[in-house]
C-alpha cells in the first residue's frame, strides 16, 4: 500500500493530484450541506485551471462543443427571461443559481475522459451519502433518546415525524434531490461492470446496499422510488434473464412492504392515481390552473420571465383555492412548465434540445442510460433548477457521462 501510495505521488504533478482529490471531495461533498460543496466546487475549479493550458482546453471542448453550446443555451434562458422580467430581483438570483450550468461543463469538458476515474467517482460519491445518511441518523437517535418516552418516541421513525422532509433536515436539503443521489448511486452499484466483483457475493453486496435502500425510503420521495423501479425495469428488457426478473419481483414486493410499514410514503404514492385510474396527484390540477392562467398572458413564445413566473403561479394559486401553495409560494414543481412558463415555447424547446443531445451523443450507454431516465421524469416532478442541489447534479453527470461515453469507453479498473 505504501509503494503504491509513493508511486501515486512520484508519477503524478501536484496539480494532477490535485485535481483528481478535489474531484471526489466535490462528488463526496454533493449530499452535504451547499456552503461546503460550493466552497469545494471552486477549489475543483482552481486545480483544472491550473492543470490544464488554454490550447488544451480550448481543443477538448471543441470535441464536445455540441453539449458545450447546448448547457450555454440552456444559461442564456435565464438572462432572457431576466430581460423580460419586471421582478428583476428573483431573475438575478436564478442568474446566479444556474452560472454553474456553464461553470461546470466548462472544466468537465474540457478535459479527456482519462482524466475521470468513474469507479472511484462512485466510491467517493457513495461514502459522501453514507456521511449524510449517518449525520442524519444520530439526529433522528438523539431526538428518540432525548424523548421523556423513548420507547413511544422510536415508533415514529417509520412516520412522518423522521421522514421526508425530517429525515433529510440537519443537511438542510430537499429530500427528493437527496433521493435522485441515492438512485444514481444504487443503479451505479448494481449496473456498472466496474463493481462486478463487488456484485459477487450477494449477502455481502445485499448488506451494502442496504442503508442506501432503507433511507431512499425514509426520503418518502415518489419520484426517487419511481426512477429506481423504472430503471431497473428497464435494465432488465434491455437484458432478459428469468433471474433478473425475479429480482424486480423481490424488489416490488420489498418497496410493498416497506410503503406499508413507512405509511407516510405509502400514502403519498396512493394519491398519484385512484383505483379507477384517475389521475389524483395534487400537483396536476396545479399545472392545469397554471397553464389556463398562461393561455390567458398570450406569451408562448418567450414566456413571462424568469422572475415574473412565480407571480403568475401565486395568482393561478390563489384563483383555484390552492391555499397551501399560495402560502409556500410553490414552483411549478415541473421543469418542462416551468421553462414553458418562464421562457415560453422557445424555453421549452431549448431544454428538450440539450436532453437530446444527451440521447444523441451517450446513444444512453452505460449510466447514462440511468441518468436519462431519472432526468426526464424528475423533470416532471421538480423545478431541477429551482435549487442549487439540482443545478449541481445536472450539471456534472451531465457532462460527466457525455464526455465519457460520448466514444467508447476506456477501462478504469
Amino acid at each position: 500500500m505504501i509503494k503504491g501510495i509513493k508511486s501515486y505521488w512520484s508519477n503524478k504533478s501536484i496539480w494532477r493530484i490535485l485535481f483528481e482529490t478535489s474531484t471526489y471531495l466535490f462528488v463526496a461533498t454533493l449530499p452535504l450541506w451547499d456552503k461546503l460543496n460550493t466552497l469545494v466546487l471552486w477549489l475543483f475549479v482552481a486545480s483544472s485551471i491550473f492543470l490544464l493550458k488554454p490550447k488544451e482546453r480550448l481543443e477538448n471542448i471543441k470535441k464536445n462543443k455540441a453539449a458545450f453550446y447546448g448547457l450555454f443555451a440552456l444559461y442564456l434562458l435565464f438572462i432572457v427571461g431576466w430581460l423580460f422580467s419586471t421582478e428583476t430581483k428573483d431573475a438575478l438570483r436564478d442568474m446566479e443559481r444556474t452560472l454553474t450550468l456553464v461553470i461546470i461543463p466548462l472544466i468537465l469538458l474540457s478535459h479527456k475522459r482519462e482524466d475521470f476515474n468513474l469507479k472511484k467517482i462512485y466510491v467517493a460519491f457513495g461514502v459522501g451519502l453514507f456521511t449524510a445518511m449517518v449525520i442524519c441518523w444520530v439526529v433522528i437517535i438523539e431526538s428518540i433518546l432525548t424523548n421523556a418516552t423513548p420507547w413511544v418516541q422510536a415508533g415514529y421513525f417509520f412516520k412522518w415525524v423522521y421522514n421526508g422532509w425530517n429525515a433529510v433536515a440537519p443537511l438542510e436539503g430537499h429530500p427528493s434531490y437527496f433521493a435522485v443521489m441515492l438512485v444514481i448511486f444504487i443503479v451505479g452499484l448494481i449496473r456498472m461492470p466496474e463493481f462486478i466483483n463487488l456484485r459477487r457475493n450477494k449477502f455481502r453486496f445485499a448488506l451494502l446496499l442496504a442503508p442506501y435502500f432503507l433511507f431512499l425510503i425514509e426520503t418518502s420521495s415518489r419520484i426517487g422510488v419511481i426512477c429506481l423501479v423504472v430503471i431497473i425495469i428497464v435494465s432488465i428488457f434491455t437484458k432478459l434473464e428469468i433471474k433478473r426478473v425475479f429480482y424486480v419481483i423481490a424488489l416490488l414486493i420489498a418497496l410493498g412492504l416497506l410503503s406499508v410499514k413507512f405509511d407516510y410514503l405509502g400514502s403519498k404514492l396512493t394519491t398519484i392515481v385512484d383505483t379507477k385510474g384517475n389521475i389524483t396527484l395534487d400537483r396536476y390540477d396545479r399545472w392545469g390552473a397554471i397553464l389556463t392562467d398562461f393561455k390567458e398572458r398570450g406569451n408562448w413564445i418567450f414566456g413571462v420571465g424568469t422572475g415574473d413566473s412565480q407571480e403568475l403561479y401565486n395568482i393561478a394559486y390563489s384563483k383555484n383555492g390552492f391555499m397551501l401553495a399560495l402560502k409556500n409560494h410553490y414552483n411549478a414543481h415541473n421543469q418542462y412548465l416551468e421553462f414553458l412558463i418562464s421562457n415560453g415555447l422557445i424555453g421549452l424547446l431549448v431544454y428538450l434540445c440539450v436532453l437530446f443531445i444527451f440521447f444523441r451523443k451517450t446513444r444512453l450507454k452505460g449510466e447514462a442510460l440511468s441518468f436519462f431516465i431519472i432526468i426526464v421524469l424528475f423533470s416532471g416532478s421538480e423545478t431541477i433548477f429551482g435549487i442549487s442541489k439540482g443545478v449541481f447534479i445536472f450539471s456534472f453527470f451531465y457532462s460527466l457521462f457525455i464526455l465519457l461515453y460520448s466514444k467508447q469507453p476506456v477501462n478504469d479498473n
